[in-house]
């Protein structure tokens, strides 16, 4: 941590299920919010939506609907909440929206 923060905040500032937040100063004074993913959380919810979609294709024919579809779009969904680096990204193009000067 010493390599990339002057400060690191041990209490979250917050919480969820798959991450906190910490609050943390950068080597050249900036403070940032660190968001980190709790540990084993993707294996275990990965693990948790593999059996649902297991279930569903087993329990098919005595569902009302079938939940495989659903559950496939939970499973894409989740990958997209658990990369940290593609939310990053998508932070960096709101920062530069909303930074450049527009004088008209």
């Amino acid at each position: 941590l010493s390599e990339l923060f002057s400060t690191f905040e041990k209490e979250p500032l917050g919480s969820a299920s798959i991450a906190q937040v910490h609050k943390a100063t950068l080597l050249d004074g900036r403070t940032v919010a660190v968001k980190l993913q709790r540990p084993n959380v993707g294996p275990k919810l990965k693990g948790d939506v593999a059996n649902l979609k297991r279930f569903s294709k087993i329990l098919a024919n005595a569902l009302p609907l079938d939940y495989y579809p659903v559950f496939s779009e939970l499973e894409k969904a989740l990958d997209n909440e658990l990369d940290f680096l593609a939310e990053a990204q998508a932070m960096r193009k709101i920062d530069c929206a909303v930074s450049q000067n527009n004088d008209g």
